[in-house]
């Protein structure tokens, strides 16, 4: 049986150009982490340990569930809100990655046990849920993480263009490659948010 794979499944998310587009984003099951703060913050770290955790236990010790089917682990993704923009201290973020549309909440709370039990990691902070975007305006980032000002200045000219308006200040990243071991010139980022047609 082929491996469930959401970055061929929806490359028009997953994998965007350079330049603007419009995409619908479907209701997707995530694992998610609230928190607030910068990226570089250790709750932020502590989340995405825990994301990778949960998926990477789903994905090999649970192989024998009756709900089982072969899938590959989804990119990290993020949903950021600036409260204020200069001061990242105050954002707002929701971590996430994305899970196989069979995992429900029964299965997911025994993940989470397993990985609290087995690693000793606080999973509590973890929670499932359905998310749908509908219509938003993509594009990919290519370099520096501080440096995605002017991709996402291109994205909302392109929304002036086309008569259409961010949803709300909330933005999406998905992010193609581990910063661990790729330069900052060279790592590609989905960026995305919500629109609406004026």
């Amino acid at each position: 049986m082929l491996e469930y794979d959401v970055r061929k499944a929806l490359k028009e998310l997953y994998n965007p150009k350079k330049e603007p587009s419009l995409v619908y984003a479907p209701q997707q099951v995530y694992c998610i982490v609230d928190g607030e703060g910068k990226a570089e913050d250790e709750p932020y770290e502590l989340a995405v340990q825990l994301l990778y955790a949960i998926s990477t236990t789903l994905q090999t010790e649970f192989g024998r569930h009756r709900l089982y089917q072969g899938f590959a682990i989804s990119p990290l993704e993020c949903l950021w809100l600036p409260l204020e923009t200069e001061n990242r201290k105050t954002w707002q973020w929701s971590a996430m990655i994305a899970q196989p549309d069979w995992l429900n909440e029964e299965l997911f709370l025994q993940v989470r046990d397993q990985v609290a039990f087995k690693q000793g990691l606080y999973a509590a902070s973890a929670h499932l849920a359905l998310l749908e975007e509908g219509l938003c305006v993509t594009a990919l980032h290519t370099g520096s993480y501080k440096d995605e000002g002017a991709s996402i200045a291109r994205m909302q000219a392109y929304c002036d263009k086309h008569g259409l308006r961010r949803a709300s200040e909330a933005h999406r990243e998905i992010y193609l490659d581990n910063r661990r071991n790729t330069k900052a010139a060279l790592l590609r980022t989905a960026l995305r948010f919500a629109v609406e047609r004026l």
